[in-house]
């Protein structure tokens, strides 16, 4: 009983660090985390984690500048279909080159590979 506890709240403390990690990160840190979320889901197969994660991409565009979140948007469709399809190496070849163009935009102290 004791030790439930103790897996519990290490748990509960686990969840709070990433929450305080996730909320201080500057919206294209954020993107680059969604980015990294839908890779590693694709790299395990997992199609629901990949296309939630994908949805948040979606969510997140700004269609006030059409030309680049038109582009986004075919791009992430197209990926979501190789996912639905469980083609997941051609979806993370594509995120991984979006995700390194996200990542470019960073200042050099801010980069993480």
């Amino acid at each position: 009983m004791r030790t439930t506890r103790l897996v519990v709240a290490k748990e509960k403390t686990l969840r709070s660090y990433q929450q305080s990690q996730i909320l201080g990160l500057d919206p294209v840190q954020l993107i680059i985390k969604v980015y990294d979320f839908v890779i590693l889901n694709c790299k395990k197969g997992d199609m629901t984690k990949a296309s939630k994660g994908l949805v948040e991409l979606i969510s997140a565009l700004n269609f006030d500048c059409q030309e680049i979140s038109l582009g986004l948007f075919r791009l992430y469709q197209y990926c979501m279909e190789k996912i639905k399809n469980k083609e997941f190496d051609e979806a993370v070849h594509i995120l991984e080159g979006l995700r390194n163009a996200w990542t470019q935009s960073l200042p050099k102290n801010e980069k993480k590979e």
